[in-house]
């Protein structure tokens, strides 16, 4: 494996606060309020984001300089690619293809290297290849922005918009502070440099904002390259969720990313208990969000850009609880897709998760081709049916190919060690192919794995990206692929 070493490039990029409270040149200000939610949420019903719950460096050893590194090596048949190279952990991980370029690929993960000059600690790591996953650039979102009033952040996830730029999004907090920020930066270089975080939510008095996601549409519609943004928002007080609240926030950008609008709500009564949302985007613009909320899983639609949202939809879940009791823990919260090839009858979305009404852990999805307004039953996508899976994601390509990967344990006599498994569909979810093993084999330890890998799709081929802890129990960022819809069986091949 060669590598090289090379510096972080800031881009600077001028940032405008949301709403106009301020102008593009006005320094950053982020009121910093006691709130005593943080305490609230660590044993609540709802699961705080991990990197939250667990500090990688709590003595508080300052991080030296920035070790950023590009890793070269060939991705051999059947066979997958270590992203990251770090002795320190990486987690929670997301993937996205740039639509013009389809070499060009970002990823994100909880990344506890530390961000020079703070205390080590978690911070978003993102990584970047040019062509199709043989080398990766590692670095972390420069602290800019909102960014820079934070010494932690992690929760990323990345997305392309229309024309190749690439995007980020950051939870950012303090451990010793109660500064809490959302924030997003924009690559236009294939994610080789970043520009200025743009703010989306600051701090909030009696609130923390938690476990954002981000979506953009690549539509060649009105609403082309609109940047959509989810979160929960954790409410000090009486809630549904007992001594708090959980609802589901949505903020968008009109301007690729350089300002975003006032937070707005989407969930509502009966569902302020909320966690794990996820926004897709289909062919012609439409906007869902899905997130979990007690046994089910929830969708809403928007049909004019996050403005108004239509009727929520739901889909019954019966989780398996922690797969292994809690070390590391195992939430269970879905992921969604809307497939670009529509049905006669409207979008096709589809949406995955795991499901112990079999008897064991599997991996189930259910399909609606009326926009999320009523779903088929739910149909089992593993074609193990005695061990245990979980953390699925799914995946749609313009061909209408349906993909989804996740954790599996079938490889392991005692029920324990993960290996990461993808299939395929070339039916619109209606039936799956056989599962292939996309990974070696490892023991998932007992800390933080993160709580999902991730998935991204294109024509017959699937990128699928997890955590994983092969090498001496780091935890460190693979992808396999692509996976490849043969008339056969699916099947790995090189890019």
């Amino acid at each position: 494996m060669g590598g090289c070493r090379v510096g972080i490039i800031a881009v600077a990029l001028a940032i405008a606060i949301p709403l106009l409270m301020a102008s593009a040149a006005s320094p950053i200000s982020l009121h910093r309020e006691p709130v005593p939610i943080r305490l609230a949420i660590l044993h609540g019903p709802v699961p705080v984001s991990g990197i939250v719950l667990h500090p990688w460096n709590p003595a508080g050893t300052v991080a030296g300089s920035l070790a950023v590194t590009a890793n070269a090596t060939l991705i051999p048949v059947g066979t997958d690619h270590r992203v990251t190279n770090n002795p320190d952990p990486q987690n929670e991980v997301s993937i996205a293809m740039n639509p013009r370029n389809g070499r060009n690929l970002l990823a994100s993960a909880n990344d506890y290297r530390g961000y020079p000059g703070l205390p080590g600690d978690g911070w978003c790591g993102v990584y970047s290849t040019l062509d199709g996953g043989r080398t990766w650039l590692e670095q972390l979102v420069p602290r800019t922005g909102p960014l820079t009033q934070v010494t932690v952040s992690g929760d990323p996830s990345v997305a392309f918009d229309a024309d190749g730029n690439g995007y980020v999004t950051c939870l950012g907090f303090s451990r010793t502070l109660n500064d809490n920020v959302l924030a997003v930066s924009k690559s236009t270089d294939g994610g080789r440099t970043w520009g200025t975080a743009a703010l989306v939510e600051g701090t909030t008095p009696n609130v923390f904002h938690d476990k954002p996601y981000m979506a953009v549409d690549t539509s060649s519609g009105p609403t082309r390259n609109y940047v959509y943004v989810t979160w929960t928002r954790f409410i000090s007080g009486p809630g549904e969720c007992g001594n708090y609240a959980a609802p589901i926030y949505f903020s968008r950008s009109i301007d690729g990313g350089l300002t975003f609008s006032g937070p707005m709500e989407i969930s509502s009564a009966g569902y302020r208990c909320s966690q794990g949302s996820q926004p897709a985007v289909g062919p012609d613009g439409e906007v869902y969000v899905s997130w979990v909320n007690g046994n089910r899983a929830v969708v809403v639609r928007s049909s004019d850009a996050g403005r108004t949202w239509g009727p929520k939809s739901t889909i019954p879940m019966l989780a398996p609880g922690e797969i292994y009791g809690g070390a590391p823990r195992t939430p269970h919260f879905p992921s969604i897709a809307v497939n670009p090839v529509n049905a006669p009858t409207g979008n096709r979305v589809h949406v995955v998760w795991t499901d112990r009404r079999f008897g064991t852990a599997d991996i189930l999805m259910s399909t609606s081709e009326d926009g999320a307004a009523t779903w088929g039953a739910a149909v089992r996508v593993n074609d193990d049916l005695t061990n245990a899976q979980f953390f699925p994601w799914v995946a749609a390509s313009e061909t209408g190919k349906v993909f989804v990967s996740f954790y599996d344990q079938r490889d392991d006599v005692n029920a324990h060690d993960l290996a990461v498994y993808v299939t395929a569909s070339a039916d619109f979810g209606a039936s799956f192919q056989k599962n292939v093993r996309a990974s070696a084999s490892f023991d998932p330890g007992n800390w933080f794995i993160g709580d999902y890998n991730g998935l991204t799709a294109s024509a017959d081929f699937a990128y699928p990206v997890w955590c994983d802890l092969r090498n001496g129990g780091n935890e460190e960022v693979y992808i396999a692929g692509p996976l490849t819809l043969s008339p056969g069986l699916p099947r790995m091949m090189n890019p």
